[in-house]
C-alpha cells in the first residue's frame, strides 16, 4: 500500500473499513394497529354454540375470562346461542334449518348500510356487516345456503376486536359453521340456493 499514491490509500482505507462496519441491526417492525392480524381460526372441538370452536373465545374475541354458554342442544328446526360475559355477549349463533329467501333478503338490504363485506359464494348469499346491541359493537355474517334439499340459514355474530381481521375469522368461522350444521343434519352443503 506504501506504493500507491497518500490520496488512493485514504480511499481505500475507507472503503476497507466500511466493508468491515456491521449494518445497523434493523429492530422487528412494531404491531401496526391500523393493519388487523389476519389469524387462522383452529377447527377442532370442543364447540361451543354448535359452531364456535372454544379455543377461538379468546383468539377472535380478545377476550381471557370467564363466560357463559347456552344451550347448544341440536333442535330438529332452529335454534338461537349465546357465549357472554357479565358485561356483553361475546359470540352470537343461530341456525334454522329451512329458511326462504325473504329472510336472507331483509338481512342483505340492511347489511348495505352496515359496513359490508363479501362472503364467497360457495358459502351461499350472504354479507359479513357491522352489528350493534346495547350500544357495544359487534361484526355479523348471515349466510343463506343449500344443504341437501333444504335452503338453510346460519348466522354467527362476534364482539368487536380492533386487533383482528374479523372478516377473515367470520368467513373461517361460516366454513366451520356449515361443516358442523353438516354433520349435525347429515345433509351435504351446496353454495347457494336456487334464486328461481
Amino acid at each position: 500500500m506504501s506504493r500507491l499514491p497518500g490520496w488512493l490509500r485514504v480511499a481505500v482505507a475507507v472503503m476497507v473499513i466500511a466493508a468491515c462496519t456491521p449494518d445497523k441491526p434493523v429492530a422487528d417492525p412494531l404491531p401496526d394497529p391500523a393493519r388487523p392480524e389476519r389469524g387462522s381460526v383452529a377447527d377442532r372441538p370442543p364447540y361451543l354454540c354448535y359452531f364456535i370452536p372454544q379455543a377461538a373465545v379468546a383468539d377472535l374475541t380478545g377476550y381471557t375470562g370467564s363466560y357463559r354458554v347456552g344451550d347448544d342442544k341440536r333442535d330438529p328446526v332452529g335454534h338461537d346461542c349465546v357465549i357472554s360475559n357479565e358485561e356483553q355477549s361475546l359470540f352470537i349463533t343461530s341456525y334454522d334449518v329451512t329458511r326462504s329467501r325473504k329472510t336472507i333478503d331483509r338481512y342483505l338490504e340492511w347489511a348495505k348500510e352496515s359496513n359490508p363485506a363479501e362472503l364467497p359464494e360457495k358459502l351461499g348469499r350472504g354479507l359479513i356487516a357491522d352489528f350493534e346491541i346495547r350500544a357495544n359493537p359487534y361484526r355479523t355474517v348471515e349466510a343463506w345456503f343449500r344443504c341437501g334439499s333444504n335452503d338453510s340459514l346460519i348466522a354467527i355474530t362476534v364482539k368487536r376486536n380492533p386487533a383482528r381481521d374479523q372478516d377473515h375469522d367470520l368467513v373461517q368461522l361460516m366454513e366451520i359453521a356449515q361443516r358442523r350444521f353438516a354433520e349435525m343434519f347429515t345433509c351435504e352443503p351446496g353454495g347457494p340456493p336456487s334464486t328461481e
